[in-house]
């Protein structure tokens, strides 16, 4: 009976690369060959404990562990290998120490042939699953999330979407497969929770990105002294952290070319008592939008903040779009609309984006408008105003 030795491996994987170490020693099967960094299980060892050990031994390198990619069993002539592959990130720099090389090879360019016998078929498998480059949509299962996901899809782009729901999550992306015959990765996230939002990327992480689109949101609308403490954190985090979040963490791992559109409000161009925090956050998304679309200028990545006035999206909202009579007829738009329109500002590289006439030229004859009459206005007309769907 044949000897069988667990071992385990390590893929890292950043924009669409692999980090193989073609092995310099052992038996005619897989010396010269492409390997994941690993080795044997000792005794009393958990697979991930041996994986960070062995990173250590032969790279000096510390990583994080993030999850298992897949195991298989696999018949030498003298032996049984089980390998689990973890995906893995790492901490700190590497040092190349037992290995011939060290280099990086694009998912897509992976030729099994050129590695260990024993890692080829999960190496097929990361092939398959890290290959594509997707477009990374929050609020994906609201209106104006799945607006964005379908004019995405029928351009042919695969993509990873996030919402509250799984169940609407899992509909939405039947739809979006069985209509346009593309990949789409979803996982339910409540945004708000940093701890939720760690598992988020954690089954996003390896994935390369060529877009994000943060629609997740909260129109919460009520005088200030009406908040909760919950409720104050809950929109803070909503509309603006985790945004924010998202931004950082797709830009670690995005193609040269790649795109974020953060869906922030006309709201935010100017303080609105009644709407007081939904504005402030939207301001902040548009200001942080406009930074960093400056820090990141001549690095190929563009960061767009389109601010939509009225869009027919819940019910209750579209009814009180037509209690604003003939100027909510030519001003409010339609998800599709914003969605459409975005993507094509976006494509030309504009910072700012007011989606519609009407909206772009309210925003002209409002700045020309004394700060106290616009006040005066706006408390009034809002005071009457009150949401709370989230």
């Amino acid at each position: 009976m044949k000897q069988v030795i667990r071992v385990v491996g390590a893929a890292f994987i950043k924009n669409g690369r692999l980090f193989a170490a073609r092995r310099s020693y052992g038996s005619e099967y897989v010396v010269h060959k492409f390997e994941f960094v690993g080795g044997k299980i000792e005794d009393g060892e958990s697979p991930e404990d041996a994986i960070r050990r062995e990173c250590r031994e032969e790279l000096d390198l510390d990583i994080a562990v993030i999850r298992a990619l897949g195991s298989e069993n696999y018949e030498y002539p003298d032996k049984t290998v089980n390998i689990t592959v973890f995906l893995c990130r790492m901490l700190d720099e590497y040092t190349v120490k037992e290995h011939e090389e060290c280099r990086w090879i694009p998912v897509s360019e992976l030729e099994p042939s050129d590695w260990a016998p024993a890692d080829r078929g999960i190496l097929e498998g990361i092939k398959a699953e890290f290959s594509a480059r997707y477009s990374f949509v929050t609020g994906a299962s609201g209106y104006i999330g799945k607006a964005f996901c379908r004019e995405l899809a029928a351009d042919g782009q695969d993509l990873f979407i996030t919402g509250r729901s799984e169940e609407k999550l899992k509909e939405l992306r039947e739809e979006l497969v069985s209509s346009y015959g593309i990949k789409v990765r979803y996982f339910a996230c409540d945004l708000t929770s940093e701890f939720d939002r760690a598992r988020l990327f954690s089954a996003a992480s390896g994935y390369t990105f060529r877009r994000l689109i943060n629609v997740a949101g909260a129109d919460t609308q009520m005088a200030f002294c009406d908040y909760s403490e919950g409720k104050i954190i809950m929109q803070s985090r909503i509309l603006f952290e985790a945004a924010v979040s998202l931004t950082r963490f797709c830009l670690e791992s995005r193609t040269q070319k790649f795109n974020v559109i953060n869906i922030s409000s006309v709201s935010g161009l100017q303080p609105m008592p009644y709407f007081a925090i939904y504005s402030a956050l939207k301001g902040a998304l548009t200001s942080f939008s406009v930074a960093l679309s400056r820090e990141l200028k001549g690095t190929g990545a563009v960061v767009t903040a389109v601010l939509p006035g009225a869009v027919y999206t819940r019910p209750d909202v579209a009814d009180y779009i037509k209690t604003q009579g003939l100027w909510g007829k030519i001003a409010a738009k339609s998800p599709e609309f914003v969605a459409k329109h975005s993507l094509k500002a976006a494509g030309r590289g504009k910072v700012k984006y007011i989606p519609g006439v009407a909206n772009k030229l309210m925003r002209v004859f409002t700045a020309l408008v004394p700060q106290g009459i616009k006040q005066a206005f706006i408390a009034k007309k809002w005071s009457k105003t009150r949401k709370d769907a989230f």
